[in-house]
Protein backbone atom coordinates (compact mmCIF):
# COMPACT_ATOMS: atom_id res chain seq x y z
CA UNK A 1 0.00 0.00 0.00
CA UNK A 2 2.82 2.42 0.88
CA UNK A 3 4.55 1.55 -2.40
CA UNK A 4 1.37 2.34 -4.38
CA UNK A 5 1.05 5.76 -2.66
CA UNK A 6 4.71 6.50 -3.32
CA UNK A 7 4.38 5.50 -6.98
CA UNK A 8 1.21 7.58 -7.37
CA UNK A 9 2.84 10.60 -5.72
CA UNK A 10 5.87 10.26 -8.01
CA UNK A 11 3.67 10.06 -11.10
CA UNK A 12 1.67 13.15 -10.09
CA UNK A 13 4.86 15.09 -9.36
CA UNK A 14 6.34 14.10 -12.73
CA UNK A 15 3.15 15.20 -14.48
CA UNK A 16 3.14 18.58 -12.74
CA UNK A 17 6.81 19.19 -13.57
CA UNK A 18 6.26 18.18 -17.22
CA UNK A 19 3.21 20.39 -17.65
CA UNK A 20 4.93 23.34 -16.04
CA UNK A 21 7.79 22.94 -18.50
CA UNK A 22 5.48 22.89 -21.53
CA UNK A 23 2.63 25.18 -20.66
CA UNK A 24 4.16 27.22 -17.92
CA UNK A 25 5.44 30.03 -20.12
CA UNK A 26 4.51 33.51 -19.01
CA UNK A 27 4.09 36.94 -20.56
CA UNK A 28 7.67 37.63 -19.46
CA UNK A 29 8.76 35.36 -22.31
CA UNK A 30 6.57 37.10 -24.90
CA UNK A 31 8.17 37.40 -28.29
CA UNK A 32 5.14 39.00 -29.95
CA UNK A 33 3.90 42.55 -29.61
CA UNK A 34 1.35 44.85 -31.21
CA UNK A 35 3.29 47.92 -32.39
CA UNK A 36 0.34 49.44 -34.25
CA UNK A 37 -3.37 48.80 -34.55
CA UNK A 38 -3.99 45.74 -36.68
CA UNK A 39 -0.35 44.61 -36.70
CA UNK A 40 1.40 41.82 -34.81
CA UNK A 41 5.20 41.80 -34.69
CA UNK A 42 7.66 39.00 -34.02
CA UNK A 43 10.29 40.88 -32.04
CA UNK A 44 13.03 38.34 -32.84
CA UNK A 45 12.59 38.06 -36.62
CA UNK A 46 11.21 41.57 -37.14
CA UNK A 47 8.37 40.21 -39.29
CA UNK A 48 5.09 42.07 -39.04
CA UNK A 49 1.82 40.20 -39.44
CA UNK A 50 -1.72 41.21 -40.24
CA UNK A 51 -3.46 40.68 -36.89
CA UNK A 52 -6.94 39.95 -38.26
CA UNK A 53 -7.21 37.40 -41.00
CA UNK A 54 -8.91 38.34 -44.26
CA UNK A 55 -12.11 37.01 -45.71
CA UNK A 56 -11.82 33.67 -47.53
CA UNK A 57 -10.38 33.81 -51.05
CA UNK A 58 -11.01 31.02 -53.56
CA UNK A 59 -7.97 31.56 -55.80
CA UNK A 60 -4.32 32.44 -55.47
CA UNK A 61 -4.90 35.38 -57.81
CA UNK A 62 -7.53 36.85 -55.42
CA UNK A 63 -5.25 36.33 -52.40
CA UNK A 64 -2.31 37.93 -54.19
CA UNK A 65 -4.43 40.92 -55.27
CA UNK A 66 -5.53 41.40 -51.66
CA UNK A 67 -1.98 41.67 -50.31
CA UNK A 68 -0.88 43.90 -53.17
CA UNK A 69 -3.62 46.40 -52.26
CA UNK A 70 -3.26 46.07 -48.48
CA UNK A 71 -2.21 49.25 -46.68
CA UNK A 72 -2.04 48.54 -42.97
CA UNK A 73 -0.25 50.60 -40.34
CA UNK A 74 1.10 52.88 -43.06
CA UNK A 75 2.88 49.99 -44.81
CA UNK A 76 2.08 48.93 -48.37
CA UNK A 77 4.70 46.20 -48.84
CA UNK A 78 2.62 43.29 -47.51
CA UNK A 79 2.96 39.85 -49.09
CA UNK A 80 1.76 36.29 -48.75
CA UNK A 81 3.86 34.39 -46.20
CA UNK A 82 5.70 31.17 -46.95
CA UNK A 83 4.37 27.98 -45.38
CA UNK A 84 7.41 28.06 -43.09
CA UNK A 85 6.64 31.58 -41.88
CA UNK A 86 3.06 30.49 -41.13
CA UNK A 87 4.45 27.52 -39.21
CA UNK A 88 6.81 29.73 -37.20
CA UNK A 89 4.02 32.15 -36.28
CA UNK A 90 1.80 29.31 -35.04
CA UNK A 91 4.70 27.72 -33.18
CA UNK A 92 5.21 30.92 -31.15
CA UNK A 93 1.67 30.48 -29.86
CA UNK A 94 2.34 26.81 -29.11
CA UNK A 95 5.34 27.87 -27.04
CA UNK A 96 3.22 30.49 -25.26
CA UNK A 97 5.46 33.31 -26.49
CA UNK A 98 2.40 35.36 -27.41
CA UNK A 99 2.00 37.08 -24.04
CA UNK A 100 -1.63 38.19 -23.81
CA UNK A 101 -2.10 38.40 -27.60
CA UNK A 102 -4.77 36.18 -29.11
CA UNK A 103 -5.01 35.17 -32.74
CA UNK A 104 -7.61 33.16 -34.62
CA UNK A 105 -5.41 30.48 -36.20
CA UNK A 106 -8.07 28.03 -37.35
CA UNK A 107 -8.68 27.36 -41.01
CA UNK A 108 -6.73 27.32 -44.25
CA UNK A 109 -4.35 30.14 -45.21
CA UNK A 110 -2.81 31.14 -48.50
CA UNK A 111 0.95 31.12 -48.79
CA UNK A 112 3.10 32.41 -51.59
CA UNK A 113 6.37 31.50 -53.14
CA UNK A 114 8.58 33.42 -55.52
CA UNK A 115 8.72 30.79 -58.25
CA UNK A 116 5.02 30.26 -58.96
CA UNK A 117 1.55 30.01 -57.56
CA UNK A 118 1.00 29.89 -53.84
CA UNK A 119 -0.14 26.97 -51.79
CA UNK A 120 -3.15 26.89 -49.55
CA UNK A 121 -3.59 24.65 -46.59
CA UNK A 122 -3.44 24.46 -42.86
CA UNK A 123 -1.05 23.14 -40.31
CA UNK A 124 -2.73 20.15 -38.68
CA UNK A 125 -1.56 20.09 -35.07
CA UNK A 126 -1.15 16.88 -33.13
CA UNK A 127 -2.83 16.41 -29.78
CA UNK A 128 0.50 16.13 -27.96
CA UNK A 129 0.84 19.09 -25.63
CA UNK A 130 4.61 19.45 -25.52
CA UNK A 131 5.57 18.38 -29.01
CA UNK A 132 3.02 19.64 -31.53
CA UNK A 133 3.79 17.75 -34.70
CA UNK A 134 2.45 19.51 -37.77
CA UNK A 135 1.56 18.44 -41.25
CA UNK A 136 0.71 20.89 -44.00
CA UNK A 137 -2.62 19.84 -45.49
CA UNK A 138 -3.48 21.32 -48.89
CA UNK A 139 -6.87 22.96 -49.35
CA UNK A 140 -8.91 24.79 -51.94
CA UNK A 141 -9.85 28.13 -50.38
CA UNK A 142 -8.56 30.10 -47.46
CA UNK A 143 -7.80 33.23 -45.54
CA UNK A 144 -4.85 35.56 -45.91
CA UNK A 145 -2.70 36.62 -43.01
CA UNK A 146 -0.31 39.00 -44.76
CA UNK A 147 3.28 39.49 -43.62
CA UNK A 148 5.99 42.05 -44.21
CA UNK A 149 8.81 42.68 -45.03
Amino acid sequence: MIMKKSLMTSLILALVVTLAGCAGMSAKNAQLSIPDQGILQDNDSGLMWQLERSKIFNTYKEAQAFVEQLNLGGYDDWRLPTIYELYDLNFLFDLHKNGNITLNREGNYWSGKKDGDGMIGAWAISAQQCDPARVYEPGTAGYVRAVRP
